[in-house]
């Protein structure tokens, strides 16, 4: 596993990471995600919409990651979409990548 899974789990932990499509709708909303990360092969729609609302509230999104490497590292079986909520994480996340 990478560094990026490994600081992906930590910050879960830590409670500064939303998991799923509903709840980092509302954590861009709020303006309180820092970047949204989209899993590569999540579905085409999902994509789609998740790109909407961060365009909308102009929030960061990158795509990375498989659903179920994604998944395992949170604790969960897929995870295509999670919002990082935490801006120290979001700079080693985006150098790291």
């Amino acid at each position: 596993m990478n560094k990026i899974y490994s600081m992906i789990g930590i910050a879960r932990k830590g409670g500064k990471i939303s998991i799923g499509f509903d709840v980092t709708c509302l954590e861009v909303q709020k303006n309180k995600s820092k970047l949204v990360m989209i899993a590569v092969d999540a579905s085409e729609k999902t994509k789609k919409n998740i790109q909407f609302v961060c365009d909308k509230y102009n929030c960061e999104y990158i795509e990375y990651g498989e659903k179920e490497l994604l998944g395992q590292c949170l604790g969960k079986k897929m995870v295509s979409v999670l919002s990082i909520n935490d801006e120290n994480i979001v700079s080693y996340v985006l150098s790291n990548i």
